[in-house]
């Protein structure tokens, strides 16, 4: 399988930025229909506080194949460089999702605009491979 020199630096995405707030206005409207005031602004802290909580989590900044399905990943939050094992990958058109083998790492959601256009063809073409 042909997969050397991939590497690939990931970008902030600001579709995926745009996509929670379209969520959020949506769950919005649609509790302030369902909820008596004094709820909706309870459930509107509380999604606050669930999506500043899921920000917190690590992300990936930059992610590179070694072999076979060993890949190495720096996360932004940390100088050490992981190396993991890609259980499996599925393209989504928009996104694609890494699923690893080990259970305490959650799946990598990459969306298209967090890669340049040749990255993103490159990413495709390794999904393609794997």
């Amino acid at each position: 399988m042909y997969m050397a020199n991939r590497r690939f630096e990931l970008q902030y995405s600001r579709f995926a930025l745009l996509l929670q707030l379209l969520v959020f206005i949506g769950i919005s409207c649609v509790l302030y229909v369902s909820l008596t005031l004094g709820l909706w602004l309870l459930s509107l802290l509380l999604l606050s506080v669930t999506w500043w909580l899921f920000q917190q989590q690590p992300k990936i900044q930059r992610f590179e194949y070694l072999s076979g399905t060993d890949w190495s990943f720096a996360l932004h939050s940390s100088a050490n460089i992981q190396r993991r094992s890609i259980a499996g990958m599925l393209d989504h058109h928009c996104y694609v999702v890494l699923y690893f083998t080990e259970r305490q790492h959650v799946p990598c959601v990459i969306w298209w605009d967090q890669l340049s256009t040749a990255q993103w063809q490159q990413l495709k073409l390794c999904v393609k491979l794997h």
